[in-house]
This record gives structure tokens, sequence and C-alpha cells, in this order.
């Protein structure tokens, strides 16, 4: 990997100081730094290239913070870091940080798995609950029907008793002894 220049770096912050309206300081950087003597093209760099390199460089950092040697896991949680952090702590700084927040991640994750053990107990015993609840009804609904079986076999039963009795089936009117009905009137 080569190293950037100290007159490379001197016109990206030439061209910054100039693109963001400090042309007083520019002119002032371009005269100490011979900027007018460099052999740099202007019109190849282009424009917000010091912010672009600046903001490379603080992603590469977040990612060599957020890679460690013994990672295995690959798809781990990518932690985002403080643009002030990557800028002001050094590598080993930045792993303390993104240690910490993945272990409170890792704490967050396990209160969830928790919280969704809770609930899913409490909605197993729900479902018994309901279960139990269901097969009380249907215990009724069948001790109701059998007992209206019973009902209806004794009214059965009570019929055929009386049937029984009246062997003649059914017509229990008196006759007279010359075979008019009691209470019919004869028009005599």
């Amino acid at each position: 990997m080569t190293s950037i220049t100290s007159v490379q770096l001197n016109y990206l912050v030439f061209r910054y100081l100039q693109e963001s309206g400090f042309t007083h300081s520019a002119f002032a950087l371009g005269y100490e730094a011979g900027i007018n003597k460099c052999t740099i093209d202007g019109n190849m760099v282009p424009p917000s290239a010091l912010i672009t390199l600046v903001q490379k460089g603080l992603q590469y950092l977040e990612m060599e913070a957020n890679l460690s040697n013994n990672d295995a896991d690959v798809d781990e949680d990518f932690s985002f870091l403080e643009p002030l952090d990557l800028i002001t702590k050094d590598v080993y700084e930045l792993r303390k940080i993104i240690r910490e927040k993945k272990k409170n991640l890792q704490k967050e994750r396990d209160k969830d798995k928790d919280l969704d053990r809770e609930q899913e107990a409490e909605r197993g015993r729900a479902r018994e609950k309901d279960r139990i609840e269901r097969e009380k009804e249907h215990e009724k609904d069948r001790g109701r029907k059998e007992k209206e079986k019973e009902q209806q076999k004794q009214r059965e039963d009570h019929k055929e008793k009386e049937m029984a009795t009246d062997p003649e089936g059914g017509d229990n009117t008196k006759h007279d002894e010359n075979g008019a009905s009691a209470g019919s009137s004869l028009f005599m």
C-alpha cells in the first residue's frame, strides 16, 4: 500500500479550503506550501476529495475496530461508531467500545429471548386452559345428550307401558249397551 505524500495532502487541504469558501486561508496555505509549483493536475482531483478520503479512512477504522482476530462468525452485528470516537481513539479503544456494545446487545437479546419464552409459556397455559374448558363443555354437552336420551327412553317406556295396559290401542270412550257412546245424543 502506498501512502499519501505531504504535497498531495497539502493540495487536498488547499482544494478543501477553496471549496469551503476560505479563500484567504487557501491563499496562505498555497503560498507557503508552494501549491503553484506542484505537479498535480487540479482537473483530475474530484470535488470534495479530502472529505471523501477522510470518510473512507474513518470507515476503514470502523471496519478494523469491528474485525478482531478471534471473531469466527463473520455475520456478527456490525457496530457503528461515532465519528469523534473514530478520530480521537486508537483501534484498541475502539475495540473496547465495540465489545461493550456487543455485550449490551447480547444482554438485550437474552432479555428478548426470556420475554419470548415467558410469552410462549403464557400462551401455552392459555391454550391448555382453553382446551380444558372445551373438554368440560364437551362433557356437559355429552351429559345433556345422555340425559335427553334417558328422558326420551323413559317417555318411550312410559308410552309402551300405557299401550300394554290398554290392549285396544287407544280409544278409551265407554260404550252403552246399545252401542252408542256415552254422552252422545241420539235423535229419536
